[in-house]
């Protein structure tokens, strides 16, 4: 497990969410370990190899020599029947597989995506940007704070009753309020309708992380499809990018493009390509007799 001094280091140099230590370790309780210049977060089960490497950046991101001996190591020495690799390319160890099937030794699968970032400060919005950020601002009232109140978990149960997600994303989202409480770099910004009663509703909320020390990310968005004004995710992701200028950051890492209407979202604000997104997952079967056999004779 990584020290105190070590894990600071690594989420100092954090370009992508899953660098930020304290948030992994709160949403999925993984056990967090440098391999190499790549972190890893292991279980009894799996690893996870974030294949980023965290030497010089942004200079090394894509060194695929970096990766491989980080993975060199992880299989060395680890031993989660299971690993799991992100990273810009897929790494040459993972085994080959067959169009449609996988190979009779392992199992593996690759799911592409690529982080979308934006300069900080951002390009000037366009205009129809700009009409939508001028309406939100004249009928939501922002706040920031490290707490979500009911009203928050609300929406987070609105939205996992409506989607149909796999058991880990929505551990990860049951996980949103500890992650907040535990994470200092943690910041949600929330939208409050404005209204002439004395119980404003919530409209929308977002969750950034500030931990690194060049790139701020992009958790978690909300919104209510009910009563938020157009413009009220705009209006939230433009109090995050304003938040990272004061703090001296240099870009907003977007997360994932996941699907066309989130790309569409994200790419409206001018977002561009920071960094391709490679998993590849396979199967470790344990060495059978014949295998240990000739190792042995090997010797």
């Amino acid at each position: 497990m990584l020290g105190p001094d070590r894990l600071d280091h690594v989420a100092a140099n954090a370009v992508v969410p899953e660098q930020l230590v304290c948030y992994v370790r709160a949403v999925a309780g993984s056990t967090p370990r440098l391999f190499d210049t790549c972190l890893g977060y292991e279980t009894p089960d799996d690893l996870v190899l974030i294949g980023y490497p965290l030497h010089d950046p942004p200079r090394s991101l894509l060194d695929e020599q970096a990766l491989s001996r980080s993975v060199d190591l992880a299989l060395e020495s680890s031993k989660a029947p299971k690993i799991s690799v992100l990273a810009a390319t897929r790494p040459k160890q993972a085994p080959a597989v067959a169009t449609g099937e996988a190979s009779s030794e392992d199992s593996s699968d690759n799911i592409r995506d690529a982080y979308l970032a934006l300069p900080i400060p951002p390009p000037a919005p366009k205009q129809k940007l700009r009409n939508l950020l001028r309406r939100a601002e004249r009928e939501v009232t922002l706040d920031q704070g490290r707490t979500l109140d009911q009203d928050h978990l609300a929406l987070i149960d609105r939205y996992l009753v409506s989607r149909d997600l796999e058991s880990g994303t929505r551990l990860i989202f049951r996980n949103i309020p500890a992650y907040v409480q535990a994470c200092p770099g943690a910041l949600v910004i929330s939208a409050w309708l404005n209204e002439t009663d004395d119980a404003p509703r919530l409209a929308g909320f977002v969750v950034g992380d500030f931990t690194s020390l060049s790139t701020a990310c992009y958790m978690f968005a909300f919104r209510d499809p009910d009563i938020a004004p157009p413009g009220t995710a705009d209006l939230l992701l433009h109090a995050l990018l304003l938040e990272g200028e004061k703090r001296g950051q240099i870009r907003m890492n977007l997360g994932l493009g996941i699907n066309p209407a989130i790309r569409y979202f994200k790419q409206k604000w001018r977002a561009e390509t920071f960094l391709p997104c490679v998993e590849t997952s396979w199967e470790r079967r344990p060495k059978g007799w014949l295998e240990r056999l000739r190792n042995f004779i090997d010797r």
